[in-house]
């Protein structure tokens, strides 16, 4: 799971509709900035209906929406939510609690201050620069902290009026679970909903079988080389995977800047993960884990997962041999697909 640009829910949505087989429909489009997909048994159409949910969710928890109640929130010292800002603020609490502040939505500042919220000119810098990145975290860190957001009934307030928040590593998937909450409602019991290569299902597959879905192999380069890692069969479920290997840069000295960073330091991590794969009851739990996972490394990733119920992890990362190596949960191991 890369973070992606979320356009707002205006922007075209370019929707490819297959005809229905076997009862089952299959319509694609363009939404957030990023690429959706449906996959559901149903005599009608629902698209029209899971847009309009995705469309509350644009207007409360989309950063890129400069009208939504998160963005107000940013521009402001308070703001009086809605119901999806709370339970996202919520939640968001709950995984900064159980990760030990390794979770936090209000590292949006330390993003920017290390060039991971725009493009980079060039994707190496200089000592200099790093250097220069490095004195400037003494004025960052005091915007930092989920402690510092407070809620009271419906409003949400910041210790300080600078702090950013951007609430996408656990929002996105809850926007996910908003989506499938329409099949849901309408009775729809086999469908997929798939957003930016996260995924929530539910019963079968149109063929007859649990969902296939494939786990890319960590390696930069070319999306069109992508191949899978591992494929996994799945029901009942949501799935999302973050990488740190398509999206860093680099120093003159030779070392990589990873876009994870650990907000209790303000540092991009250093370690050796490449991706994790969380499979969990919804998204918003695995799109939060995912984030939470990548800032742990491989055991402490696993000790936390170990303790949630179920919850799945897959891990891979760079071993001491210059390969990669992988470790997972016993109950993942179920999941693996044969060839």
């Amino acid at each position: 799971m890369l973070k992606r640009l979320i356009a707002p829910i205006a922007s075209a949505l370019l929707v490819a509709c297959a005809a229905p087989q076997d009862a089952y429909r299959k319509e694609s489009g363009f939404v957030f900035g990023t690429t959706y997909s449906l996959t559901y048994r149903s005599d009608s159409s629902l698209r029209q209906s899971v847009l309009s949910r995705l469309a509350d969710y644009d207007a409360s928890l989309s950063v890129y929406n400069p009208a939504s109640l998160i963005s107000r929130l940013n521009d402001a010292d308070s703001v009086v939510a809605d119901s999806l800002l709370l339970h996202v603020v919520s939640q968001a609490k709950y995984f900064h609690q159980i990760s030990n502040g390794v979770f936090d939505i209000t590292v949006e500042p330390l993003s920017r201050h290390w060039r991971f919220t725009r493009d980079l000119e060039d994707d190496t810098i200089s000592v200099a620069q790093w250097d220069a990145l490095l004195s400037g975290l003494d004025t960052i860190m005091p915007l930092i902290g989920l402690d510092k957001v407070s809620v009271s009934g419906r409003v949400i307030r910041k210790a300080d009026p600078r702090m950013k928040l951007n609430a996408n590593a656990l929002a996105e998937g809850f926007g996910i679970d908003l989506a499938a909450s329409v099949f849901e409602q309408n009775g729809v019991t086999d469908y997929m909903v798939e957003l930016g290569g996260e995924i929530h299902c539910k019963g079968l597959s149109p063929m007859g079988r649990k969902w296939r879905i494939g786990i890319d192999r960590p390696v930069e380069g070319s999306l069109a080389r992508r191949q899978n890692q591992r494929i996994i069969e799945v029901s009942d479920c949501a799935v999302s995977t973050s990488g740190s290997y398509r999206q860093c840069y680099h120093v003159a000295d030779g070392r990589t800047v990873q876009h994870t960073i650990d907000p209790r330091t303000g540092m991009p991590v250093a370690h050796k993960m490449r991706s994790v794969t969380v499979v969990g009851p919804n998204t918003m739990t695995t799109d939060a884990l995912c984030t939470s996972l990548m800032v742990l490394g491989p055991d402490s990733a696993l000790s936390l997962v170990r303790g949630m119920e179920g919850v799945e992890a897959y891990i891979i990362y760079d071993d001491d041999k210059g390969g990669m190596a992988e470790r997972m949960t016993d109950g993942f191991k179920s999941l693996i697909a044969d060839k």
